[in-house]
């Protein structure tokens, strides 16, 4: 032992190593010793890079906001803009569309750190440069000229937002603004493609086709009616960017196509809504008018051709009517012609007239018995008329618009019997033609139905219509069948603009007592009421109606204002439209007057003429000098 200790001291003294034998490992032990071990070292490295793809995975994908931040993401996706529908007339002329336009944005925090590492640049040359800089002074100056706007109101903005990434400086801005920007050499700032409505035909049916907001959606009229079907789905791409923002790649299930919104064809024309607009205007700017309704319909298929409604403001006056939104935007403003009921006045006299020769209650050659003055009902009310001619035909109760004619013959009726006509020719009832805020107007209750309501309803009095309500009641007198046809202002897709008959509701008028109301109210026309609407080129027939003004907020009437009308259709023989205009509470003290016949009656005529002319409809008379005589 004492020898092998010996032995092994001197080994190691002389720096050889022990032996695996000697230390009691065999060299086999050692061999799996050190493959283990390696096995280990491989299996921990093998996992740290596992971790570390996972983690790199995990930063790719959902960074923390702390490096999203700073490093900015590396994907990016981007809204691919679909075209919102069109609004188009019948035959096919844009009314609303869609353009691209730009928004102008501005990185404020951008434009801050720009403008400071531009300033510490320039200090090696210009020792002021730190001194004297402010980025969004700079920037305000340069952009003030190319927004319009003054440059204190600019920097005062962008001081605000100091901190924010993304501000908006203007919502729209025109081509000239888009050339100025794109020659500046500023930076923070950007164009954001957008779509903009445009109204290619101008204020031209406005109140109709309403307007959309700044997010593209509809705020009124058609726009805002049909809305859902107008309403585009966008589109969506998602890049992966490199270090400097350019696209990469671009998988294909990462591209979503966008779809167009569907276009909405309205029934209206527009040379015929520019007729109706240009006759309008004028007559409520002559008659010193707080306002004017027109509606033309075709009588055959019920296309509303032109709708208008204005107001004016005067001063002096206390408006009866007041429309807040049209100061907003004249868009904005609610349609008259479907939310305002009226008094009809006069013009109702012709379906109350047809009900009661329908129904035998007078016929028109019969001579109605009435006083040189007032009549006097059987229950004592006084009915007065502007003339008082005596004993008439029924027929010229009618083409004179006597009050006590009316209201003797619908003393003759029963109540449930004027009651059914008003339902039956629609009054009381949406025309539900698909603009939002209809009134179905007002009509007496059966339990409040009076005497004095009988009476009343037969000269166009206690009871409230809409304009459209009416043009729909006076197609029964237009229609050979002496029904009535549903209006329509959209027409459903794939239908013919050519389509001119449309089968109506149920008869209101009998065919015989047709032919008789037609010829009563070409009378009318002729030697009635309505002289000065005669045309030199068509023929013709309605009723005129003056009735005195309800005042909102009043009880009763204001009896020195009214509301003037004229309801006709032309060419007599076979009509092709129907006409209704409203002068809303014209001045007295103009030329024009204030009778239906003096101030509706022409403007109808003009509209009459220029639309059956654009039409291609065949004049039904000879030229003729057309006698200029004072109207009722």
């Amino acid at each position: 032992m004492d020898a092998e200790a010996n032995d092994t001291q001197a080994a190691a003294h002389v720096g050889v190593a022990p032996s695996n034998d000697r230390l009691g490992v065999s060299d086999a032990e050692q061999g799996r010793r050190t493959r283990r071990w390696a096995r280990i070292a491989v299996g921990c490295t093998a996992a740290a890079l596992a971790l570390t793809v996972v983690r790199v995975a995990q930063l790719k994908l959902s960074p923390p906001e702390q490096l999203d931040a700073a490093a900015g993401r590396r994907t990016s996706v981007r809204k691919e803009l679909a075209q919102r529908g069109e609004i188009i007339d019948q035959r096919g002329r844009p009314l609303a569309m869609s353009l691209v336009g730009y928004k102008l944005y501005c990185d404020p925090a951008f434009i801050y750190e720009s403008g400071w590492d531009k300033a510490k640049k320039a200090s090696k040359t210009d020792p002021n440069a730190v001194a004297e800089c402010d980025p969004f002074r700079d920037a305000a100056i340069a952009l003030a000229p190319v927004l319009r706007q003054p440059p204190q109101a600019v920097h005062e903005l962008l001081k605000a937002n100091a901190e924010r990434r993304y501000v908006v400086l203007a919502q729209d801005v025109d081509e000239a603004q888009v050339d100025a920007l794109r020659t500046m050499d500023m930076d923070g700032i950007g164009l954001e493609t957008k779509l903009v409505r445009d109204y290619p035909a101008g204020g031209l049916a406005g109140q109709l086709i309403g307007k959309v907001g700044f997010e593209h959606t509809g705020q009124a009229g058609v726009e805002f009616a049909f809305n859902k079907e107008l309403l585009p789905v966008d589109g969506r791409v998602k890049a992966l960017r490199d270090a400097f923002g350019r696209t990469l790649w671009i998988n294909r299930d990462d591209y979503v196509r966008g779809d167009d919104g569907q276009d909405v064809r309205l029934a209206i024309d527009l040379a015929v809504q520019e007729i109706a607009e240009r006759h309008l205007g004028k007559m409520v700017e002559d008659a010193n008018a707080g306002g004017g309704r027109i509606i033309v319909m075709d009588a055959g298929n019920g296309d509303v051709l032109a709708m208008a409604d204005l107001l004016q403001e005067r001063p002096g006056w206390k408006e009866a009517t007041r429309d807040p939104s049209r100061k907003i935007h004249p868009s904005l403003g609610r349609n008259r012609n479907f939310t305002d009921p009226y008094e009809p006045g006069s013009t109702f006299k012709s379906f109350v007239w047809a009900r009661a020769t329908q129904l035998g209650a007078a016929k028109p050659s019969e001579i109605i018995q009435l006083p040189t003055g007032p009549y006097v009902t059987s229950f004592g009310r006084s009915i007065h008329d502007v003339k008082y001619p005596g004993p008439v035909a029924w027929k010229t109760v009618l083409v004179k618009s006597l009050n006590g004619g009316m209201a003797q013959v619908a003393m003759r009726l029963k109540h449930e019997d004027l009651q059914q006509m008003v339902r039956d020719f629609g009054f009381g009832q949406k025309v539900a033609i698909g603009i939002p805020g209809e009134s179905a107007g007002i009509v007496t209750r059966p339990s409040k139905w009076s005497n004095y309501t009988q009476t009343s309803v037969a000269m166009g009095h206690e009871i409230a219509v809409t304009p459209i309500q009416m043009v729909r009641a006076f197609s029964a007198f237009a229609r050979k069948d002496g029904t009535m046809v549903q209006p329509r202002l959209v027409l459903p897709r794939g239908a013919s603009a050519a389509e001119d008959w449309v089968g109506g509701s149920k008869q209101v008028i009998a065919t015989n007592v047709l032919a008789e109301a037609k010829d009563a109210m070409q009378g009318v026309v002729e030697v009635g009421t309505a002289r000065k609407a005669q045309s030199e080129h068509y023929r013709l027939f309605g009723k005129t109606g003056t009735a005195e003004l309800a005042v909102p907020g009043q009880k009763g009437y204001d009896r020195s204002r009214y509301v003037a009308s004229f309801l006709a259709a032309a060419p007599l023989e076979n009509p092709r439209i129907v006409v209704l205009c409203i002068i809303d509470d014209p001045d007295k003290r103009s030329k024009a007057g204030h009778f239906g016949g003096s101030i509706a009656g022409p403007v109808v005529r003009d509209v009459v003429d220029e639309t059956l002319q654009y039409l291609g409809v065949a004049y039904d008379q000879e030229p003729a000098k057309v006698a200029k005589a004072a109207g009722h």
